[in-house]
């Protein structure tokens, strides 16, 4: 987490337990698009400055992931290991609070030109009207 932009609305430990679900929801190995995460999670932060009683579910729930980890894996969601982070994510995958955080995610993270260039989509780059519907991306082999 080498941003040196802090969170408004989130503790630290609530921050931290958001960025760990984040990445999680989009779990790219490489340093810079991790980094890109952080900045989604801010993003995220930012908008619960202003929506107070949506921010105190949001934090019921992280405390929630946080107290599932430590019951039945003796550490916090942040601290353990992608696959149990996976399982306690699994737990909650069909409730609202985990598919608005899934959307809340993705949209801001594949919305930012550096995830772009990491991909290959080039975006409002791409200029020839095709677009990807003509390019053979429908065809499986």
């Amino acid at each position: 987490m080498a941003s040196t932009k802090t969170f408004q609305a989130l503790p630290p430990e609530d921050a931290e337990t958001l960025v760990a679900v984040m990445q999680r929801i989009v779990p790219h190995a490489d340093a810079l698009l991790q980094e890109v995460v952080w900045e989604t999670a801010l993003a995220y932060d930012s908008q619960l400055v202003a929506q107070g009683e949506w921010r105190q579910q949001v934090r019921q729930h992280l405390h929630d992931l946080d107290r599932r980890a430590r019951q039945q894996h003796g550490t916090i969601f942040a601290a353990a290991p992608p696959a149990i982070q996976d399982a306690l994510l699994r737990e909650i995958e069909e409730t609202e609070f985990f598919q608005g955080m899934v959307n809340a995610t993705v949209t801001d993270y594949y919305n930012r030109h550096v995830v772009w260039e990491a991909i290959g989509y080039p975006g409002l780059a791409q200029r020839d009207g095709a677009g990807y519907l003509n390019k053979g991306f429908d065809r499986l082999d």
